[in-house]
């Protein structure tokens, strides 16, 4: 099955693609530093902001980890996440919509305020750490252990959003996966005062899913990491089907691996994001794969936010 995640000569630190492309990161660079102007007429809102955002482009644990932190929170004061509205994201705005109570806005800065209105204690941003039209009062950095930085260069020589010098706005870094010394030493040497966690994923339904044979299929950013968590967590996975980022799946595209299964005699599985994409007709023969977010040493990383 053909890779869809990131390119390869985004991993390496000199190649031709790297050359041929850093004039262009170059040209980037200008345009983060004209966007960084926007942070002057920056507005400040009674809540307390978390920004949830990333430097490496792509999948790498946002979502999941802004749902953790709602669910942490929600008990002892009035939370609410904001995510930017994009038509192509709806799969997370209908994840993040079902269980908690969610602002979105075409500008960051108008879901805010309506926050405030409303008399939030604190709103959860997720992602918007490039957005600097409003002030963030807790930044949170997530990374993927396996990819860390890449090659460590900007878009569209290697997969960063931002340069590494940006890591010392943010107050802690989540690390999903392995421990990876490399990260650690780039984090603490950009910001010597980041606190750094680690976290990882467990299945939450697996008394729904085990015993039985799959096909699984995913439309993620990082679809590999899925279908890994899938076998790490003892389940038979006789094949895997990527899909692009944000996926909106085709009735012909799903009947068509349904009926795939029912001739192998195996079911269907895919992510809970990508199954609030799926009409409600076939979700009866489709199974989810429910995940829970777990940081190592929780109760400290809540005292840093709360």
């Amino acid at each position: 099955m053909k890779n869809l995640g990131i390119p390869l000569f985004w991993k390496k630190k000199f190649n031709l693609f790297f050359l041929f492309l850093t004039p262009l990161s170059g040209i980037y660079f200008i345009l983060i530093q004209i966007n960084k102007l926007k942070e002057i007429f920056s507005i400040k809102i009674k809540p307390k902001v978390i920004c949830v955002g990333n430097i490496f482009l792509g999948g790498t644990g946002k979502t999941p980890l802004v749902i953790k932190i709602y669910n942490d929170l929600k008990n002892e004061k009035k939370c609410c996440i904001l995510k930017k509205f994009r038509k192509n994201h709806m799969d997370e705005i209908k994840l993040l919509g079902e269980n908690c109570k969610l602002f979105t806005s075409k500008k960051r800065n108008e879901g805010l305020k309506k926050a405030e209105l409303e008399g939030y204690d604190i709103v959860i941003v997720d992602d918007g750490m490039q957005d600097y039209s409003f002030k963030k009062d807790i930044s949170i950095l997530c990374i993927k252990s396996k990819h860390g930085f890449g090659n460590g260069h900007l878009l569209p020589a290697g997969p960063l959003r931002e340069p590494l010098s940006e890591i010392n706005k943010y107050n802690i870094a989540v690390i999903n996966g392995n421990y990876n010394e490399e990260i650690n030493q780039i984090l603490k040497k950009k910001n010597p005062s980041l606190k750094i966690y680690y976290s990882n994923y467990k299945i939450s339904n697996m008394h729904e899913l085990k015993g039985k044979k799959f096909i699984a299929f995913s439309g993620i950013a990082d679809n590999e990491s899925f279908f890994h968590l899938l076998k790490d967590s003892n389940l038979e996975i006789i094949e895997t089907k990527e899909f692009g980022d944000h996926h909106e799946f085709a009735e012909r595209e799903l009947t068509y691996l349904i009926k795939k299964a029912d001739e192998k005699k195996v079911e269907l599985i895919t992510t809970e994001k990508n199954f609030k994409n799926i009409s409600d007709g076939l979700k009866e023969k489709i199974h989810c794969a429910k995940i829970n977010l777990i940081i190592n040493n929780n109760d400290d990383f809540l005292n840093e936010i709360y």
